[in-house]
């Protein structure tokens, strides 16, 4: 595994989750850029704390993708959090719940018989009953995730942002409101993107025909 630095606006605390994120995805890269995924990871928990994200907040945005990309299984997490959070400001049982809503449930593996717009409409309704911390923490990496699609595969999203649009409309009771405004700004760009381009660009490629040849987002 290649050196990383922690970042600077990480507290002592919060670098432990990070410490935690950077073992358990170890050489998992992100697919368009190459950089290591714990990049993504620093860049939602960022942004959680721009938008007045608490300790909690930022360690399980840092966190919120180990249950579903990694093996590390709940009793594992739980017992690290445990550790590292007692006699602090930071809550382990609520960054472990907070993890596992913004964990996906309605994948491919589990509901085989479902398409994935049958999945992805599944997941919409179950997020939009999740808590509000994580709903939070699920907008920034929205965020994140629409910026990196919408600059890198025209094709995908095509796909995914209808998708994400949908998602973002049922989590407007997060907060701050202005995390959910940011959201839907850059929601609604790549959308204008997309249909620009549409009109002024030929499809250098075929969308995939199958479902296996989309990009991993889930």
């Amino acid at each position: 595994m290649e050196p990383l630095e922690c970042p600077s606006f990480l507290t002592k605390l919060e670098r432990r989750a990070w410490e935690f994120a950077v073992e358990a995805h170890g050489e998992q890269r992100r697919k368009f850029t190459n950089e290591p995924y714990v990049k993504h990871l620093e860049r939602v928990a960022q942004t959680v704390k721009e938008y007045d994200g608490t300790t909690s907040m930022v360690m399980a945005a840092l966190l919120h993708d180990v249950l579903e990309d990694t093996p590390v299984k709940p009793p594992e997490l739980q017992a690290f959090l445990e550790e590292v959070c007692q006699g602090t400001e930071a809550n382990a049982h609520n960054i472990l719940l907070w993890v596992e809503e913004l964990t996906d449930e309605f994948i491919k593996s589990a509901y085989p018989g479902h398409n994935r717009r049958r999945r992805k409409e599944m997941e919409v309704q179950r997020l939009s009953s999740i808590s509000l911390p994580a709903q939070a923490i699920k907008l920034a990496d929205i965020i994140d995730n629409t910026r990196d699609i919408a600059r890198n595969d025209r094709n995908f999203a095509k796909v995914y942002i209808p998708e994400i649009l949908a998602l973002v409309e049922v989590l407007k009771n997060a907060q701050p409101f202005r995390l959910f405004l940011l959201a839907c700004y850059e929601v609604q760009k790549a959308l204008y993107s997309i249909k620009k381009k549409k009109v002024t660009e030929p499809i250098e490629q075929p969308l995939p025909e199958t479902e296996d040849q989309f990009p991993q987002t889930e």
